[in-house]
C-alpha cells in the first residue's frame, strides 16, 4: 500500500530570512524539503542550510529528553527526569532565590533568530518581577541599531528595502554573498541588467568588494570616522535634500558644525582610505537615487564606535531622501490593520507595564549602557506609543549589559545573579572573553543554571539542567518578526516534536506556572492556540494564515510622517538628539579611537603588531551551529583565518597551515588561507566554533578552547560601547605564529 504524503506549508528559521518551504511528511517523519515557490516574499528561494535540514533534524546528537545534572558541572554525568520533576524543581528554586535576593537576581540568556518568539520570555519576566534581565547576542547584532534609530527618529530603518529598485547599494561591513545569500542573488542578476552601483566598506577583499564600483579599505574599527566624513562631504558640497532638512529635522547647524571636524584628509590619515575614494564615495551615495544602506553585523561589533556608526548612518539616509522611497530605506510600523482588525503584537503580550520605574531601573547596566537599556527605552516608549497608537516593541529592542553579568555573578556587584536561563544560546560559543563566561557559569555562586536546546553545547555541558527544545520543523509559526512591522509570517508544524521536545511557549508557559504565576495569565495552552488569539482582531485563522502564508496591512504608507510626525519628542528626525542629551550622552555623532589599537595602546602593540578581526559569515554555518562533521563541516572542515601572503610568509606561514592566533586575553588556532586583498596588518578569523566530535564535557567542552575567536575578544566594561554595552570583536590587536 503506498505511503500517504503531506505536505506542510511551514517557513525555514534556520537563520532571520525565513524562506518559505514545502515539507514533504509521510507517516509522521520529513522525507523531503523543498523550496515553496509560491511564497509571497522568498518564491522559490532557499540556501544550502535547507538541503541540510532532514540530516539535522534527524542527527542522532540532538536532545530529546529532559536531563539534570548528578555530578559536579561539566563532569557529564546527568540523569534523565520528566518535565514535569524538571520544572518543579527549577520553579522551586526560582522562588526561593526571588525570596532571597529579589526577582532581579534572574538572567535569561538566548540566541538569534529562534522563530520570533520572543514573547514568551518576556511575559515571564514581567509577571516574574524581573527587570528583564535579558543577555543576548542581540546587543552586537542590531538590538543596538534599533535602540539608536529610535533615539534619532523613532522609526526603525536598515531592516526593509528593495534592491530591485536601487540604484546604488552600500554594503558596510557585510558580504551578502555569505550572509544574505537571496539578497545577493538579486544583486548579481541586477548587476547584470542595469547600471546599479555598488559600494563595499571592508578591510578585506570579499565576493562583495569584487563587484564593487567603490571600494574602502579601511583600517578596522574606524568605520566612525568614516561615515563622518562622508556626511562632511555631503553637507559641504550640498548633496543633502534642503526641503527635508528644513521640514523635518532639528540640529542640522550643530551637525554641520560637528562635521567640520572630520574633513577627507583628516579621515583618510584615521582610515588609511584615500581621501578623493572618501569623497567620490560619498558623492555616489549621495547623488545615485535611490540608495539603501541594508544592515550589517559588523559595525555592531566594534565595541566603542559601534552604535555611533550607526547614528551617522541614519543621518544619511535621512538627510539626502532616501527614506520612504522604493529602492531606499522603507519604515514599516507594526499595529497596522490587517482585513480591518488588527494583529495582536509581542509588546501587548510581555506586558511591560507591570514593571513600576524603580524595578526598571534594577535592570543591570540600566545606568551604564543607557540607551539599550529600559533607561533609555522609557524614554523612547512614549513616543513611539503616541505615533503607533499602541505599546512601544520590547521584545529585542532593549538588553541588559552582558559583560557586567559575568562580574555581578563573581563579584555580586551590583546585586547578586544567582540564576540563568538559556534558550538556543550558547553564550560560550558567541559570548567575548569567554574564559570569564566560563568562570561565572561554574561558579558556585550561581546557583542555577538551565539551558534549553537542540543539542549538548559546550554551554550545556556545563548546565543543571537541560531541556529539549523544539526545532521550526517540529513547532507552528506565526509571527510580525518581533514587532518590526505589520505582516504577518505564518508556519504549518510539519510533525509533532520529537521525543518530548517542547517549543519556547511551552518551555516558559510551564515555567511560569511552576513559579505560580497562574493559568489566567498564561491561558493558551498551545502556541497555536496563542497564535489563533493573536489573529482574532483579523478575522483570520491561523489555518487561512499558513494557507496564505503572509497577511499584509491593508494600506502601506510610504511615507507615514506625512501624516503623524516622526515618534520623537519634537516630531521630527532629530539630528541632534534630544533623548541622547536626556540620557547624557553626546547627541551628536563622533569618533573615538578603538581601545586596543597601534595609537591608543602603541606599547601593547609592540608585542601585538597586527590588528585582529573576527567574524564574518561562512556557509553553511550559522552563528555556532550545523558544526558538526556531517553537516556544515563536509564542506566547511575547519575554521580559516584570512591573512595577506605578505605578511604570512615573513611569518613562515604557508597557505593552509594552522597558525596560532593571540592576543592579551588568550590564543587559539586556524587555518591560514591566503587573501591578497586584505590589508597587509590585519587578519580576519571566524567565529564560534567548536568541535561537537571532540570529547564533551570537562576539560575539553567539545573543543570549544581551540579556535573559538570569543577566546581572544576584549569585554572589559570601560572598552565596550557606553550607548549598548557592546564588546570589542574586532579591531583587536594580535599577533599570529605558526603553530
Amino acid at each position: 500500500m503506498a505511503k500517504q504524503r503531506e505536505i506542510k506549508k511551514t517557513v525555514c528559521t534556520f537563520c532571520s530570512g525565513n524562506c518559505g518551504v514545502l515539507a514533504h511528511v509521510e507517516d509522521g517523519k520529513i522525507v523531503k524539503i523543498e523550496p515553496n515557490r509560491e511564497h509571497p516574499l522568498t518564491r522559490g528561494f532557499t540556501c544550502e542550510r535547507n538541503r541540510l535540514a532532514l540530516k539535522w533534524l534527524y542527527h542522532p546528537d540532538q536532545l530529546m529528553y529532559p536531563l539534570k545534572r548528578i555530578g559536579e558541572r561539566g563532569e557529564g554525568r546527568w540523569q534523565r527526569i520528566t518535565w514535569d520533576q524538571a520544572l518543579a524543581e527549577i520553579g522551586d528554586k526560582l522562588n526561593e532565590l526571588k525570596a532571597k535576593y529579589g526577582p532581579e537576581t534572574l538572567g535569561i540568556f538566548e540566541g538569534t533568530a529562534r522563530g520570533n518568539d520572543y514573547w514568551p520570555r518576556g511575559r515571564f519576566l514581567s509577571l516574574f518581577g524581573n527587570p528583564h534581565n535579558i543577555f543576548a547576542a542581540g546587543t552586537i547584532c542590531s538590538a543596538n541599531i534599533m535602540a539608536m534609530n529610535a533615539a534619532v527618529m523613532g522609526d526603525v530603518t536598515g531592516f526593509a528595502g528593495n534592491i530591485k529598485r536601487s540604484n546604488c547599494l552600500v554594503y558596510w561591513g557585510t558580504d551578502p554573498s555569505k550572509a544574505w545569500h537571496r539578497a545577493w542573488v538579486t544583486i548579481l542578476n541586477q548587476k547584470r541588467k542595469r547600471d546599479v552601483k555598488v559600494i563595499a566598506v571592508d578591510p578585506r577583499r570579499t565576493s562583495t568588494t569584487e563587484i564593487a564600483d567603490i571600494w574602502l579599505q579601511l583600517r578596522p574599527g574606524t568605520d566612525t570616522a568614516l561615515a563622518l566624513a562622508w556626511l562632511n562631504v555631503i553637507i559641504n558640497e550640498e548633496l543633502y535634500d534642503k526641503d527635508f532638512v528644513k521640514r523635518w529635522t532639528v540640529g542640522f547647524d550643530k551637525l554641520k558644525e560637528r562635521v567640520q571636524q572630520y574633513p577627507p584628509t583628516r579621515v583618510s590619515e584615521i582610515t588609511g582610505v584615500p581621501a578623493e575614494k572618501i569623497v567620490a564615495a560619498a558623492r555616489m551615495y549621495a547623488t545615485t537615487k535611490p540608495a539603501f544602506i541594508p544592515y550589517s553585523v559588523a559595525i555592531d561589533q566594534l565595541g566603542l564606535n559601534g552604535t555611533r556608526t550607526e547614528q551617522c548612518r541614519i543621518i544619511m539616509k535621512a538627510i539626502t531622501g532616501d527614506l520612504g522611497v522604493w529602492g531606499g530605506d522603507l519604515i514599516t510600523r507594526p499595529g497596522q490593520n490587517i482585513n480591518g482588525g488588527r494583529f495582536v503584537t509581542e509588546a501587548e503580550l510581555i506586558m511591560i507595564d507591570l514593571l513600576p520605574p524603580e524595578t526598571r531601573r534594577k535592570q543591570l547596566g540600566a545606568d551604564v549602557c543607557r540607551l539599550l537599556s529600559l533607561t533609555g527605552w522609557s524614554l523612547t516608549s512614549e513616543h513611539i506609543e503616541r505615533v503607533y497608537g499602541m505599546p512601544a516593541p520590547v521584545g529585542v529592542q532593549t538588553n541588559a549589559h552582558t559583560p557586567m553579568l559575568w562580574r555581578a555573578i563573581l563579584s555580586g556587584k551590583p546585586y547578586p545573579i544567582k540564576a540563568l536561563i538559556a534558550w538556543g544560546s550558547n553564550p560560550l560559543s558567541w559570548a567575548g572573553n569567554i574564559k570569564l563566561v566560563y568562570k561565572a557559569m561554574k561558579s558556585p555562586n550561581l546557583e542555577l543554571n538551565v539551558v534549553q536546546e537542540l543539542w549538548m553545547t559546550p554551554s550545556a555541558q556545563i548546565a543543571d539542567y537541560v531541556l529539549p527544545g523544539a526545532s521550526w520543523m517540529e513547532r507552528v509559526m506565526c509571527s510580525n518578526m518581533m514587532d518590526f512591522g505589520s505582516l504577518v509570517i505564518g508556519g504549518e508544524q510539519s510533525i509533532p516534536p520529537l521525543g518530548e521536545r517542547r517549543d519556547v511557549y511551552e518551555f516558559f508557559r510551564g515555567l511560569a506556572l511552576a513559579v505560580g504565576q497562574g493559568e489566567d495569565h498564561w491561558p493558551w495552552k498551545t502556541l497555536e492556540e496563542a497564535s489563533e488569539y493573536r489573529l482574532r482582531p483579523t478575522g483570520i485563522s491561523f489555518d487561512e494564515l499558513t494557507e496564505r502564508m503572509v497577511l499584509f496591512p491593508d494600506e502601506f504608507d510610504m511615507q507615514p510622517w506625512l501624516k503623524t510626525g516622526f515618534p520623537t519628542p519634537s516630531g521630527k528626525v532629530e539630528l541632534y538628539s534630544s533623548i541622547l542629551k536626556k540620557l547624557n550622552y553626546d547627541p551628536l555623532p563622533h569618533y573615538k579611537e578603538p581601545p586596543e589599537s597601534p595609537i591608543s595602546t602603541p606599547k601593547i602593540a609592540e608585542e601585538y603588531p597586527l590588528i585582529l578581526n573576527t567574524g564574518g559569515t561562512f556557509m553553511p554555518m550559522f552563528k555556532s551551529e550545523f558544526m558538526q562533521t556531517e553537516l556544515g563541516r563536509v564542506k566547511h572542515p575547519h575554521p580559516l583565518m584570512d591573512i595577506h601572503p605578505d605578511t604570512a610568509q615573513k611569518l613562515g606561514i604557508g597557505d593552509g597551515d594552522w597558525a596560532y592566533i593571540e592576543t592579551l586575553r588568550g590564543r587559539i588556532k586556524q587555518k591560514a588561507r591566503y587573501n591578497d586583498g586584505i590589508l597587509p596588518n590585519v587578519v580576519n578569523c571566524e567565529a564560534n566554533w567548536w568541535f561537537p566530535e571532540m570529547s564533551a564535557n570537562e576539560p575539553g567542552l567539545s573543543g570549544v578552547w581551540e579556535s573559538n575567536a570569543n577566546v581572544l575578544t576584549l569585554d572589559e566594561p570601560e572598552a565596550c560601547d557606553e550607548l549598548s554595552g557592546g564588546w570589542c570583536n574586532r579591531a583587536l590587536l594580535c599577533k599570529v605564529y605558526r603553530a
